[in-house]
């Protein structure tokens, strides 16, 4: 079961995006869709070949580890553990 274990700013805005650890149960039940509304286009496409490739079975595994990829993710792209001031 996801539960939230904070929020990641946006470096410019400063706007909170939630992070939650654990099962991802809309990852479960959307699939590459999930990646996909996350903006997520790399992992979207690894996920669409590898559920090809093994006739679905690894939209059972992505779960698991969803959420861990979105915060890395966010991180990347330059997403803040704070809030900034701007004092």
């Amino acid at each position: 079961m996801s539960t939230p274990s904070g929020n990641l700013y946006h470096p410019i805005n400063s706007h909170p995006v939630p992070i939650y650890t654990g099962f991802s149960w809309p990852n479960l039940f959307f699939g590459v869709f999930w990646f996909m509304f996350k903006s997520m286009w790399g992992w979207a496409i690894i996920s669409f070949l590898l559920s090809w490739m093994t006739f679905g079975f690894s939209n059972l595994i992505f779960p698991f580890f969803a959420n861990g990829l979105h915060q890395n993710y966010l991180l990347k792209l330059g997403y803040l553990g704070y809030e900034k001031n701007e004092n």
